[in-house]
């Protein structure tokens, strides 16, 4: 057994919430493996070069406390949060839930954020690390009350120390109130161009929960983009009452006074993440950015979702299962990849440049 296997399975002996804290003490401190940057893997998106386009996905970094550990992780893209303007403890324990035969997770955090303040000290902390010019950097904004104020001042604070901002309001942990007369499509639109007024000129992108009906996607697409979205991240977890989107899932759904909580993340996903960016791309054409994220625990997932039209990649609970080892197989796969040939979808689509 090498030391990865024997690091994971110590990890999942202890509760997740505890492993994922110890991770990121690790990371923070300067534990943990390190990879070597590829140019050959370099992209330009949002205006900035990276040396790759594997992302960690929002969730995984709430405080942005261990920016320094994930790009010597090999990372080339990284979203921290999300993040809220005032702290938050989220939901009563239980709250996370592996099913490690399925290499899945069930989370139902609530969101728990110690607010913009710590998220800011962070994330100007890591300006001036030589580490930061490897990464492309994104913030992951959200109001669980649904005010757009809150979001303008996050993306405010947030934008100047960032590469992108995405606005997550589709998680299926947190119920976001609003006005009952409005439509889903009028909220979606009133947060995006919340968070455009306080971006000044860094890209707002909108993070999508799963569907698999194409009139509702087209629509908020439509409704993202003429409000000012500049891209997506597809796709959110999966909700119980949307299980019927995913074949083979077979979990027995957590619950909390009788009732199914918590949003599903695991390897069900990656077919469903993949209509989506492959119907997002015909949506939008070439020049729009898209981020797959969903199911990614190997290098050829990673490629099915490049294949179906996503810039970049995000993976989490992949992580969470195969350690540093899917690190290693996803930037190998990704650098045969990006020597082939695409008959659909140039490398400039893409937003994937060589460097010379």
């Amino acid at each position: 057994m090498d030391n990865s296997s024997a690091l994971m399975r110590f990890l999942h002996v202890l509760p997740p919430e505890f492993a994922h804290k110890l991770t990121l003490t690790a990371l923070r401190c300067g534990i943990g493996p390190a990879q070597n940057a590829d140019a050959d893997l370099s992209l330009s998106l949002f205006g900035k070069k990276a040396r790759n386009p594997l992302g960690l996905s929002g969730g995984a970094d709430k405080a942005a406390e261990a920016l320094e550990g994930w790009a010597r992780m090999g990372f080339g893209l990284v979203e921290a949060g999300t993040v809220t303007l005032k702290p938050r403890t989220g939901n009563a324990a239980p709250r996370c839930w592996r099913f490690s035969e399925q290499s899945s997770i069930v989370n139902w955090l609530g969101m728990p954020s110690g607010g913009v303040g710590p998220f800011i000290a962070n994330l100007r902390a890591f300006q001036d690390k030589p580490e930061r010019n490897q990464l492309i950097l994104g913030a992951s904004l959200a109001s669980p009350d649904g005010k757009p104020e809150e979001l303008t001042r996050l993306a405010e604070e947030c934008s100047p120390l960032v590469d992108y901002l995405t606005l997550n309001i589709s998680n299926p942990n947190v119920v976001y109130r609003s006005d009952a007369n409005s439509s889903p499509e009028t909220i979606t639109a009133d947060q995006i161009k919340a968070c455009k007024s306080g971006a000044g000129s860094k890209p707002v992108l909108l993070k999508l929960g799963p569907t698999k009906d194409p009139a509702i996607l087209r629509k908020r697409v439509e409704t993202a983009l003429a409000a000012g979205a500049a891209g997506f991240v597809a796709t959110n977890t999966l909700s119980c009452a949307d299980r019927g989107l995913v074949e083979g899932l077979s979990i027995e759904w957590p619950q909390q006074d009788g009732k199914p909580v918590g949003g599903y993340s695991g390897p069900h996903l990656l077919s469903l993440s993949c209509w989506m960016v492959q119907e997002i791309r015909v949506l939008v054409g070439e020049n729009v950015p898209i981020i797959g994220v969903g199911g990614v625990q190997s290098g050829g997932d990673a490629l099915r979702l490049l294949e179906a039209g996503a810039n970049a990649i995000q993976v989490y609970t992949g992580l969470i299962y195969k350690g540093p080892v899917l690190i290693r197989e996803i930037l190998s796969a990704l650098k045969t990849y990006n020597n082939l040939q695409r008959p659909c979808l140039t490398a400039k689509a893409h937003g994937l440049h060589k460097t010379m």
